[in-house]
This record gives structure tokens, C-alpha cells and sequence, in this order.
């Protein structure tokens, strides 16, 4: 048994995605490093059968925290479960967490998360990078008339209206920090502090669109805990979507900005 846990699942119809992400960590050899650990959940996931070979354990689960309306989807389960990972998968001493999602294209990525956390409770990647800039086209200001402005922007609108007026106003300047690739101790705070907001958040969803506060309650533990936190690089969370068309080098895919530097994780 690792050390380090590697944690993610998927559906029946993002399984294309997980069956990718586990080809990359063998691959790369990040399963020397690490134990694979599956959150299963579907009653039936015979699909995850094919990569029982590299997988250490495999959990079915269920909804831990309260969900008020009543449309409850599976995948559902990948958000509300993540703050219960080390539950499912007791006795390691860090846990990283890979969305489906997700390609580990180098080792360095996986070394990297670790390393980070080795002083720290939580390593995480903000949604920031110079080359974000070219499709980052909406700044969440919204001009109304002559000099006056409104402040716009999903975080900020979700904040306001999960939380309060004041954390969307503190958190609008600050970076949103993406939960889909992390790395977090066992002994840490922050766990509980996570399922705490997420809860206060889901109390107030009145339908499934609430479900994806799970980012916004973990950046709200992030800048209350932030001598806590340990910073990755993008090249260790790239975000397709956000970035220019990325160059690739032999088997390397190379930031668009200057110096072109490797990355190791990307994010579909």
C-alpha cells in the first residue's frame, strides 16, 4: 500500500474519460507512486470491470451530505463525495483527486502534487494563466450606462447567492481555484470545513443547479485557511477550454506562452 491515494470515478457515460485517465497513470508509472481508488457510482458498473487490474479499491458510494430537492443524478455523487474521499479510502497519508476527465501526461505532475503538499494541507491549481487570457473574453463587469457598472460572473452570482453578499464582494478579484485535480493531507482541517460549507451551500439548492457548489464551498475554506495552502503551477492543471491552442513536441504538449514549458496534467 502507497502512501498516496489517487482518487476518481465517473459514470457509464464519462467512462471514455476515466478508461483514458487510468491509460495515462499506467503509462506514466504514476501507479508506482500511488494506489488507484474508485468511487463507484452506479448499482450497475460492470464497464468498470476492464480496469479492475489496475485499481487497488473500489467503493460503491452514496449521498453522505442532505440534499433537499428531489432530482438526484449518479454523477452527482462525484461532486458531494469528495470531501468524504478519505472515508471511503481510510489509511493514507495524502489524497489527490483526478477528475475523469483529466490526461496525467508526465509523472512530474503526480510528483509535483505530492511535493506540494508535503508543508501544506491542500495543493490546488487557480483558473490562472498568462495564455488564459486569449479566451477569457468576459471579466464580470458589465458596463450599464455611462460610468456605472455591474459586477457579473458566475462565481460572483453563486457566492451571493449560496453564501452572502459579502463573500461574493471579498472573492470577486481573487482566483477560482480548480477542484479537479488536488491533493489534500489526511489530518487535515479542512475536510471537515469543506463538508461544512458544502452543506450550508446544498441547504439552500433548490434544485440541481446548487449541486456544483462543491468548488465554490472548497474556495471559501481556501482564502478563510490560505497559510494552509500550497499553490500548483497551470502546467499541473491545464484547462483546455481556457487556454490557445496548445503546441505539441514529439510526446510533449508545450504551453502557448513563452518560455514554452512541458505540461504534465491536462483537463479536458
Amino acid at each position: 500500500m502507497n502512501k498516496t491515494a489517487i482518487v476518481t470515478g465517473s459514470d457509464k457515460k464519462y467512462f471514455p474519460f476515466l478508461k483514458n485517465l487510468v491509460h495515462s497513470l499506467d503509462s506514466t508509472s504514476a501507479l508506482e507512486l500511488c494506489d488507484l481508488c474508485i468511487l463507484d457510482v452506479e448499482n450497475e458498473s460492470e464497464y468498470l470491470d476492464s480496469l479492475q487490474k489496475k485499481i487497488k479499491k473500489r467503493k460503491k458510494i452514496d449521498f453522505s451530505l442532505n440534499i433537499l430537492f428531489k432530482k438526484k443524478e449518479n454523477w452527482f455523487k462525484l461532486l458531494t463525495e469528495r470531501p468524504f474521499i478519505k472515508d471511503y479510502f481510510p489509511g493514507y497519508e495524502n489524497y489527490i483527486w483526478l477528475d475523469a476527465d483529466t490526461e496525467v501526461l508526465n509523472i512530474e505532475g503526480i510528483k509535483n502534487i505530492i511535493s506540494a503538499c508535503k508543508n501544506k494541507d491542500l495543493a490546488i491549481a487557480p483558473e490562472v494563466n498568462e495564455s488564459y487570457v486569449f479566451k477569457n473574453t468576459r471579466f464580470g463587469i458589465k458596463k450599464i450606462f455611462r460610468s456605472f457598472y455591474k459586477i457579473s460572473g458566475w462565481s460572483f452570482k453563486n457566492y451571493n447567492k449560496y453564501f452572502s453578499d459579502q463573500l461574493g464582494n471579498d472573492l470577486f478579484f481573487k482566483p477560482l481555484f480548480n477542484n479537479g485535480v488536488f491533493c489534500l493531507k489526511s489530518d487535515s482541517d479542512i475536510w471537515d470545513l469543506w463538508k461544512k460549507d458544502y452543506q450550508y451551500a446544498l441547504d439552500k439548492a433548490k434544485s440541481p443547479y446548487g449541486i456544483k457548489t462543491d468548488q465554490l464551498s472548497l474556495n471559501k475554506v481556501i482564502y478563510e485557511n490560505f497559510q494552509k495552502i500550497s499553490i500548483l503551477d497551470s502546467t499541473n492543471n491545464w484547462i483546455i477550454d481556457k487556454s490557445e491552442i496548445i503546441e505539441k513536441k514529439g510526446n510533449c504538449f508545450l504551453t502557448p506562452s513563452f518560455p514554452k514549458r512541458e505540461i504534465n496534467i491536462l483537463h479536458y
